[in-house]
């Protein structure tokens, strides 16, 4: 990762410390696959397959965005990439919550983060657009 390029990012004021990431993120990965365990273990599921496609291309949004904005630079289409990541996973939260409401619920923090990286994102592409 490029620290140098990181530091001199103008930020936004709720930008917290890079060692809230490091906390936050594990527990929604844990928090997320519990809750596709929970979906995929519901006995009268009807639609498995439906729940893993969605749950597979939000995890892809999720693991995409990191190389995009760290080191290819392009804040803007990471900021695109974030915004499709936090409609992917409403969705996956909607589908899994038909199925399983706790499978739904689990998901919760992770959209409510996603919510707050997209605000981040997005500031800190108007703050360095020059």
């Amino acid at each position: 990762m490029d620290y140098d390029y990181i530091n001199q990012l103008n930020k936004p004021f709720l930008q917290p410390q890079p060692i809230v990431f490091k906390i936050v993120w594990p527990i929604l990965y844990v928090l997320m696959f519990l809750s596709l365990y929970v979906f995929l273990k519901e006995e009268n599921n009807t639609s498995k397959m439906q729940g893993v496609v969605i749950f597979i291309i939000q995890l892809c949004l999720n693991l995409v965005w990191s190389p995009v904005f760290f080191y290819y630079k392009k804040i803007f289409l990471a900021l695109c990439i974030s915004v499709l990541l936090t409609i992917a996973a409403g969705i996956m939260i909607v589908h899994f919550y038909k199925e399983s409401p706790l499978a739904g619920w689990l998901n919760i923090p992770y959209f409510v983060w996603l919510l707050f990286a997209d605000y981040l994102n997005l500031h800190i592409w108007l703050l360095n657009r020059s």
